[in-house]
């Protein structure tokens, strides 16, 4: 197993002063039920603060012409199960985890794969601080994971009213919908309802946004 946490180590580019926080870091419950020890739980909220902070602080210097509310949205988009697990499959990470008896990372639900980056972030800022986690995000994070506009809410607040959507079941799973923005009609299209109505509130926002250029 050393020789294990020194390739991961290698591998985050972080070599941790108290290897204790990695190996608790990458210890799942399952493990801890069978040989007893700590597992990762505590680390991962504490990463979670430090993710959203950090990512907080980076968008507010970056994003200077956007609100709170657009800055939020930003955050939320990029913090959330979905992109983490996604970097820790790239990442390879959970090759890593300490796992019981007859449990399977390969059918890890999302969230889990996310709270294993969670929990990396967490021991290293217990073990190098703010900057060591920034530094690790500059490597692996800002750049790969890109914010995602919340173009419904985006639009209703441009135009300071509720957005009406028509939406029409065009069969086989696809979705057209058309918002209406004073005279002007947008369309969109997608596999959900939701989807669709995200499509026609960005055609409308690109509009908008030509139109202010």
């Amino acid at each position: 197993m050393s020789d294990a946490f020194d390739s991961l180590q290698q591998l985050i580019d972080y070599e941790f002063k108290d290897r204790s926080l990695l190996v608790s870091a990458f210890t799942h419950s399952s493990y801890v039920n069978e040989h007893k020890g700590v597992a990762n739980e505590r680390l991962e909220f504490l990463g979670d603060c430090v993710l959203n902070f950090l990512v907080g602080v980076k968008y507010y210097e970056d994003y200077r012409a956007e609100d709170e509310g657009t800055l939020s949205s930003m955050r939320a988009s990029v913090v959330s199960k979905q992109p983490l697990a996604t970097l820790v499959d790239e990442l390879g990470l959970t090759e890593y985890l300490r796992v019981g008896a007859g449990t399977n990372t390969a059918e890890f639900s999302d969230k889990t794969r996310s709270n294993v980056f969670e929990a990396l972030l967490g021991a290293m800022y217990l073990d190098g601080g703010l900057e060591a986690c920034d530094r690790f995000l500059s490597r692996v994070f800002y750049g790969k994971v890109q914010p995602v506009r919340d173009y419904k809410s985006e639009l209703q607040k441009r135009v300071g009213s509720p957005i009406d959507y028509k939406v029409t079941d065009e069969g086989n799973g696809q979705f057209v919908a058309v918002a209406m923005v004073g005279e002007n009609k947008f369309s969109g299209r997608g596999s959900t309802k939701k989807a669709a109505e995200i499509d026609a509130a960005k055609s409308a926002v690109n509009a908008l946004d030509n139109k202010d250029k």
